[in-house]
């Protein structure tokens, strides 16, 4: 009873001082595994989750600790979920329900997607300046069209900017292979738009595409 209580005051912390979109992504999605010796085991999907957590949830971790269980609490992450935990699942809409992804939509050969291959999330340097638009392009890998749609990424150059649009798509392959992703630069969409317009092949320029992104 007490680790839910415990958990459920850092989760209304976490409320109040993060954004909405900060907080389905970094909050909801993390689970409370056990407290034990004044440690709490969080499970966190992802490990690039874990800056955020200490930079702005570790003293609400501590507060919320003292509150229920009278001491310091230390937190600990994990990135595997233990096979014995027991999840309370939510109902609600999930990609496969908002996309057909059967073979009937054949996917783009991953040559032509134009994505290159070696840009993931995995082995993308994230620091204090680049954290919002890493969660945000991790949000619209996850979730396409129900976060951040559509999504703008703006900076110099030398700042991740082509990296990060690569590994959104390439992270889609990874989690769904027969999505239909494209990655074009915006000249050469209108330039096909034109060419398909003249032509008067509009439909055949309608392909379903799932996520489309713009260099």
């Amino acid at each position: 009873m007490k680790e839910k209580q415990f958990w459920n005051r850092i989760l209304e912390f976490a409320q109040e001082r993060l954004t909405r979109s900060m907080y389905d992504f970094y909050a909801i999605q993390a689970e409370l595994i056990k407290v034990e010796e004044n440690v709490a085991t969080i499970f966190l999907p992802r490990s690039e989750m874990e800056m955020v957590w200490e930079k702005q949830l570790k003293d609400i971790i501590v507060v919320a600790g003292f509150e229920i269980y009278d001491a310091e609490i230390t937190p600990h992450y994990i990135f595997t979920k233990p096979q014995d935990t027991a999840i309370s699942q939510v109902e609600e809409a999930t990609n496969s329900t908002l996309y057909d992804y059967s073979p009937k939509l054949a996917s783009i050969p991953y040559s032509d997607t134009g994505l290159k291959e070696k840009y993931t999330f995995d082995n993308f340097i994230q620091g204090d300046g680049n954290v919002w638009a890493v969660s945000a392009a991790l949000a619209v890998s996850e979730d396409l069209a129900l976060t951040y749609n559509p999504l703008f990424i703006y900076g110099g150059p030398g700042l991740g900017k082509t990296h990060l649009l690569n590994a959104i798509g390439n992270e889609i392959l990874k989690n769904i292979p027969n999505a239909r992703v494209k990655y074009i630069p915006a000249e050469s969409f209108i330039n096909d738009f034109l060419d398909h317009l003249r032509l008067g092949e509009m439909e055949k320029f309608k392909k379903p595409i799932v996520v489309l992104i713009f260099c």
